[in-house]
């Protein structure tokens, strides 16, 4: 009997081990977009030479004030409490603290003339190395109602600045 307990117990926690770990999703970032509120092209995306990363450049130096984000879409599961959001990336420059990632938001949206920010962390992201970076959501986790988008504030100091955006896991 105890040894059936014992199997039990194992087995459960194999479960839920195994479902805990099904509780985040990646996203490759290669249907990223540019947003500019400006109506300005200064933000440049193309695919980084050695994979399924994006590459950002900049026609001309983007300032923090700037607001140019490049953004990504998330399928989520409806009403599915968002824990965190971890984004890949690197920074190349000459001259670091010049180009980083100002922001990372997430942001829901049903109808298209308004959408929510359900988190926004301005952690500066800087590494020269390549790294991810995990975002927690505030102690009150937003639930997912419609579509989900993650926002990235670019900075990028000089036209020769790029930042590579790897993957994204989503964390539930």
């Amino acid at each position: 009997m105890n040894k059936i307990k014992a199997l039990i117990l194992v087995f459960t926690l194999f479960f839920i081990t195994g479902y805990a770990q099904a509780e985040s999703i990646w996203f490759s970032p290669l249907t990223a977009i540019c947003e500019d509120p400006t109506g300005a092209r200064s933000l440049v995306l193309g695919v980084a030479p050695y994979g399924d990363a994006v590459e950002v450049t900049a026609s001309e130096p983007v300032a923090e004030g700037d607001n140019k984000w490049v953004v990504l879409g998330l399928t989520t599961q409806a009403n599915k409490a968002i824990k965190g959001v971890a984004v890949c990336y690197e920074v190349i420059t000459d001259s670091p603290g010049s180009a980083y990632i100002s922001q990372v938001r997430l942001s829901t949206m049903t109808t298209p003339d308004f959408s929510t920010v359900i988190h926004d962390d301005a952690t500066n992201l800087t590494s020269t190395t390549a790294t991810c970076y995990t975002s927690n959501t505030a102690k009150r986790k937003p639930k997912v109602g419609g579509t989900t988008t993650l926002s990235l504030k670019m900075v990028l100091g000089s036209a020769s600045d790029k930042i590579t955006i790897g993957g994204v896991k989503l964390i539930y």
